[in-house]
């Protein structure tokens, strides 16, 4: 197998001496154009990193140098090795995607080793890696598009509601990409990224609209929680040459978007791009959301009040041409012991586990806050007739003289079908 020095596969960003006043670096910048990152030498050994943002910040110091604000990065010496055992270098990228300094034997400055740049150098010796970039290479020069979004604030939501829900979110995110953008989509859950490669131009109107409905259903299902924001960029690959020009590029438009505000999506053309803002505004929609689907179940509740109680599981089943986002319903006795099978929604094309009479519910969240009154509408959690995320509507109902408890299951993933389905005046 061939094998690979890494300064080959090192980019070659542009260097600014240690000692150069802040506003000689600015204009350094400025003659650079595109790059919002360059790398700090003395004797054409590294010392680290200066961003723009940095020097702007400092722009007003005299007495500084570039020197007194840069910050380190790790340095590894340059090395040959065959493809296959690059994959020890991913542990230097486990906390977060900054680059490395790549340096040669003698310490001088090599280039800076970006994630994405090893990924791809990677993926030729990795099945696992997303097939869409073993795809770039044809469309290289030709009238097709790269769409790259992430999520930002990530870290903080892991830790405040756990990796399943998080990943739950990506998958709401990779959603609403396929809704409006036509093309070969892909989620990678190793990346915390959707990309997309298509032949077709966004306008940008549409992508402020992907963004925002993403936002208006983080806000349905996690409505106390800190926002969650949606960023992105569009490469043309028109004018793209190689793998390392278009990893080099994708690396310059995420550090642009650092700075941008929370939420923001790059359109690339030519040596600029240009911004679409998309402000965090779900808020005000989805009071009137969550009030129409809980409206929607009380007229279910209603129907099985005034029917007989043998016809309850057809009244369920009829339920589903009027209320299609529903996947599952079930009834529980006062007791929370399951009294019906589960009801499911003909239109599922997934496994869907047969829930029995018999089962003992009485331990739920959902049968349990059920009984305080009031619907109650569950956190998302994994259900164990899908293995797939979902959410929970509850309420309990009087027939005779006795109290039951009507569940009704919302995949995840339809949440964000439920929030277009309605038009909002």
């Amino acid at each position: 197998m061939r094998e690979v020095e890494l300064r080959e596969i090192a980019t070659k960003v542009p260097t600014l001496n240690y000692d150069l006043s802040i506003l000689e670096a600015l204009k350094i910048f400025a003659e650079y154009g595109i790059y919002d990152l360059l790398v700090v030498v003395k004797d054409r050994k590294p010392l680290g990193v200066v961003s723009k943002r940095d020097l702007l910040i400092a722009q007003h110091r005299s007495d500084l140098k570039v020197g007194d604000i840069t910050s380190s990065l790790p340095k590894i010496k340059t090395f040959k090795s065959s493809l296959d055992r690059l994959e020890g270098l991913f542990d230097f990228f486990t906390f977060n995607k900054k680059p490395l300094i790549v340096v040669n034997k003698d310490g001088t400055y090599a280039g800076l080793l970006f994630y994405h740049v090893l990924l791809h150098y990677f993926s030729g010796i990795r099945e696992g890696t997303s097939p869409l970039f073993q795809k770039l290479r044809e469309l290289f020069g030709t009238d097709a598009y790269f769409y790259n979004f992430y999520l930002k604030e990530t870290k903080r939501f892991r830790e405040e509601m756990g990796t399943a829900r998080l990943e739950g979110l990506y998958k709401l995110l990779l959603e609403n990409v396929k809704d409006h953008i036509e093309g070969n989509a892909f989620l990678s859950l190793e990346d915390g990224e959707v990309y997309v490669l298509s032949h077709k131009k966004v306008e940008e109107e549409k992508i402020k609209l992907l963004m925002e409905e993403f936002h208006r259903e983080f806000s349905l299902l996690y409505g106390e929680s800190k926002p969650v924001h949606v960023c992105g960029f569009c490469v043309p690959l028109k004018d793209v040459k190689s793998y390392e020009e278009f990893f080099s590029l994708n690396s310059q438009l995420k550090e642009r978007l650092k700075s941008t505000p929370d939420v923001s999506f790059f359109i690339y053309h030519g040596v600029q791009p240009h911004v679409v803002v998309c402000e965090y505004k779900g808020r005000e929609y989805i009071k009137r959301v969550i009030e129409k689907i809980k409206e929607d179940f009380k007229q279910i509740l209603l129907k099985l009040k005034h029917s007989d109680k043998e016809m309850w599981e057809y009244v369920l089943q009829d339920a589903f041409k009027e209320y299609p986002y529903f996947e599952i319903f079930y009834i529980m006795s006062e007791k929370g012991v399951q009294i019906s099978n589960n009801v499911i929604n003909p239109r599922i094309k997934y496994p869907v586990k047969i829930g029995r009479k018999g089962a003992d519910r009485s331990e739920k969240p959902y049968f349990k806050m059920a009984k305080e009154g009031d619907i109650y509408i569950s956190e998302i959690y994994l259900s164990q007739a899908t293995d797939d995320f979902c959410i929970t509507l509850s309420s309990k109902f009087r027939y005779g003289d006795k109290f039951y408890v009507l569940a009704g299951d919302i995949n995840y993933t339809e949440v964000h079908k439920i929030v277009k389905s309605y038009a909002f005046s």
